[in-house]
C-alpha cells in the first residue's frame, strides 16, 4: 500500500496543476473576448464624445448610436445620445432611451439621477409639463441638493404659470447656493401680481406687486404693475406716482410707463405732470423716440402744431421705421390741408400690412413683440427687454 502512495500523490498533483492551467486558459479566453468586444465599442463611444466636444452633433449621433448598438455598459453614451435626440427635436426617441436606463437593475444611484434629470428635460421639451414635474420632483426627493433639478423644476412651474411654486423653488435654490438674487424674486412676484390682476383680484395683485418692490424698489415692471392695479381701482393719482417711479434707467420700461401716464392724463386739463415726466425721460434718455412722440402730443394739445412737427421729425430721425411716428407726422401735415391723396394711401397700406408696430426685442434671443415683457416668451429668460434699434 505504501509503495503506491507516491504514485497516487503525484497523479493528484498533476491533475491539480492541469485544472489550474485549464482555469487560467479559460479566464484568459474570456478576458480576450471581452477586450475584443470593448475594442469594437470603445472607438465609437470615444469618437462620439469627441464630436460632441467639437460641436458636431450629427456625427456624434452616428457614433453614439453605434456604441449603444453594441450594448455598452457606459450609461454616459445613452445619456448623451438621448440628449442629442432631444436637441434635434426627436423627443420621443430621447424619452425611450432615458426611460430604458431607469429600468436597468444594475444602474448606480448617480446614473439614476442623471437619467431622471434628462428625462425631465425630455418631457419639458415635449410640452408634457405634468410628467416633467413628477419626474423632477422624484429627482429632488432623492437628491435634495441637486441644483440642476431645482432649476429645471422652477422653469417648469414658470411655464405652468404656478408662480407661488416657482417662488418657493427659487428661494430654495438661493438657500442652497448662498447667493441672493432679489431682482429675480421680484420678477416672479410681479408675474404673480399680473396673474391676480388678470383674474380680477386687485387686492392680492397689489400685495404681490408691493412684495416685489420690497425686494427690489427699482424694478420697473413691478412699479408699472402696481400702477395698473391702482388705475383699475380708480386711484389715478397713486397710479401716476407709481409710473413716475418707473421712469428710471431702463429706456424701454421708461417709455412704457410714460405711455400709461399719457393714457391716464389725456383728455384732462392737468398735463403739467405728464410734461414733467416727459422732460425727465428725455433728460435720462435723450434718444427716446417714445418720449418725443408724447411730447409732440402735448404740443398739439396746446395748439403748438409747428413745434409738434419739429419734435416728430426729430423722433423720426431717431426711429425712421416707426409707424407710430410716421402716422403722427402724416396726421400733423394733413392738418395743414395737405392733399391726403398725394401720399398715395401710404398710411393705410403701411398700417394694414404691418405685422409689428414699433416692437420691443429680447436681447438674448431676438424675439420681438409689440407688448413689453419682463420674461421673454421665446427663450424664457428674465429682464432682457429692450427697444428695437433702428
Amino acid at each position: 500500500m505504501l509503495q503506491g502512495w507516491p504514485l497516487t500523490f503525484g497523479a493528484g498533483v498533476a491533475l491539480l496543476v492541469l485544472g489550474i492551467l485549464l482555469g487560467r486558459a479559460l479566464t484568459l479566453a474570456v478576458d480576450r473576448r471581452r477586450n475584443q468586444r470593448a475594442a469594437g465599442e470603445q472607438p465609437h463611444y470615444l469618437l462620439g464624445l469627441n464630436y460632441l466636444i467639437s460641436n458636431q452633433p450629427d456625427l456624434a449621433m452616428v457614433e453614439l448610436s453605434q456604441a449603444v448598438r453594441g450594448e455598452t455598459d457606459a450609461i454616459e453614451a445613452y445619456l448623451a445620445l438621448g440628449n442629442l435626440f432631444r436637441e434635434k427635436g426627436q423627443v420621443e426617441r430621447a424619452i425611450d432611451i432615458h426611460k430604458s436606463l431607469l429600468h436597468r437593475a444594475q444602474i448606480t444611484e448617480l446614473g439614476r439621477m442623471q437619467a431622471l434629470f434628462s428625462l425631465g428635460l425630455d418631457f419639458k421639451k415635449a410640452g408634457l409639463v405634468d410628467r416633467a414635474e413628477r419626474t423632477l420632483l422624484e429627482l429632488v426627493r432623492r437628491d435634495p441638493d441637486n441644483l440642476s433639478g431645482w432649476h429645471c423644476l422652477g422653469k417648469v412651474y414658470e411655464e405652468m404659470g404656478r408662480w407661488q411654486e416657482a417662488i418657493e423653488i427659487q428661494e430654495r435654490i438661493q438657500t442652497l447656493t448662498g447667493a441672493r438674487d432679489n431682482r429675480l424674486l421680484a420678477s416672479l412676484w410681479t408675474e404673480r401680481g399680473r396673474q391676480a390682476l388678470a383674474d380680477g383680484d386687485q387686492p392680492s395683485a397689489l400685495s404681490h406687486f408691493r412684495t416685489a418692490l420690497r425686494l427690489d424698489p427699482a424694478y420697473e415692471p413691478g412699479r408699472i404693475g402696481a400702477g395698473d392695479c391702482l388705475m383699475e381701482t380708480g386711484d389715478i393719482d397713486a397710479a401716476l406716482a407709481q409710473w413716475e417711479e418707473a421712469l428710471g434707467d431702463d429706456a424701454a420700461w421708461a417709455g412704457n410707463a410714460l405711455l400709461r401716464m399719457l393714457a391716464a392724463c389725456e383728455g384732462t386739463d392737468d398735463l403739467a405732470r405728464l410734461e414733467t415726466a416727459c422732460l425727465l425721460v428725455l433728460e435720462r434718455h435723450p434718444r427716446s423716440w417714445r418720449a418725443m412722440w408724447v411730447q409732440a402730443r402735448l404740443h398739439h394739445e396746446r395748439g403748438e402744431d409747428e413745434k409738434a412737427r419739429e419734435v416728430l421729425a426729430k423722433a423720426l430721425f431717431e426711429r425712421p421705421g416707426s409707424l407710430t411716428v410716421q402716422r403722427a407726422l402724416w396726421q400733423a401735415y394733413a392738418a395743414e390741408d395737405l392733399d391726403y391723396r398725394e401720399l398715395g394711401g401710404l398710411l393705410d397700406r403701411a398700417s394694414r400690412e404691418a405685422k409689428l408696430v414699433d416692437p420691443y426685442v429680447c436681447l438674448r434671443c431676438g424675439f420681438k413683440s409689440t407688448q413689453a415683457f419682463p420674461r421673454c416668451p421665446h427663450c424664457h429668460d428674465w429682464n432682457t427687454l429692450a427697444e428695437e434699434q433702428a
